[in-house]
C-alpha cells in the first residue's frame, strides 16, 4: 500500500470501519508505525523500546493486579476472567503511552548503544547481537518472574 509522506514521516492509513472494530484496527496500524519508526533508529533503539515496554507492562500489570485485588477483595489469580480483564486493561492503558515510549527509546538509544558495546567487550562477545540477546533474556526473565511470582503468591490464598 502506498502511503503519502508529509514532513519526512509516513502517514498511517486509518480504518474507515466504525465502532470497536475500527478503533482496534487503527490501534494495530498505529502500533506497526511506531515499531517501524523505532526499528529505523537501530538495534539500540529497539532494545531501549523493549526495555521500556518490559518495565511499563510489568509495573502496569502489578498495579492493575493489586488494585483489582484491593478494590474488589477478590483474588484475580483464582479467576481467569478477572486476570484476562486485567491484562486487557493494562494493554489498553499502555497504548496511551506508546508515543512517549517511542520518544524515550530514541533518546535512550545512545546510552543503550554504549551499554551494548561495554557488555560485548566485557564478555568478549563476537558482536552486539549477542549482547542484545543477553540483555533481552535478562530483562524478559526478570519481568516475567515478577508477574509470575505475583500470580503464584496469590494462588495459595
Amino acid at each position: 500500500m502506498n502511503v503519502p509522506k508529509t514532513g519526512g514521516e509516513e502517514q498511517v492509513p486509518r480504518s474507515k470501519e466504525g465502532g470497536f472494530k475500527g478503533w482496534f484496527q487503527n490501534l494495530q496500524m498505529d502500533a506497526k508505525a511506531a515499531r517501524a519508526r523505532v526499528a529505523k533508529l537501530g538495534l539500540a533503539a529497539v532494545l531501549a523500546y523493549g526495555l521500556l515496554d518490559g518495565v511499563t507492562y510489568t509495573v502496569a500489570f502489578t498495579l492493575a493486579f493489586l488494585g483489582y485485588e484491593k478494590s474488589t477483595g477478590l483474588n484475580p489469580a483464582r479467576n481467569l476472567k478477572s486476570l484476562l480483564g486485567i491484562v486487557v486493561l493494562m494493554w489498553t492503558s499502555n497504548n496511551v503511552t506508546r508515543p512517549l515510549r517511542v520518544t524515550a527509546a530514541a533518546a535512550a538509544a545512545p546510552f543503550v548503544d554504549r551499554f551494548l558495546k561495554r557488555l560485548q567487550k566485557a564478555l568478549n562477545l563476537p558482536n552486539q547481537i549477542f549482547a542484545f540477546a543477553i540483555t533481552v533474556a535478562v530483562v524478559a526473565g526478570t519481568c516475567l518472574s515478577v508477574a509470575g511470582l505475583l500470580i503464584l503468591s496469590r494462588l495459595g490464598t
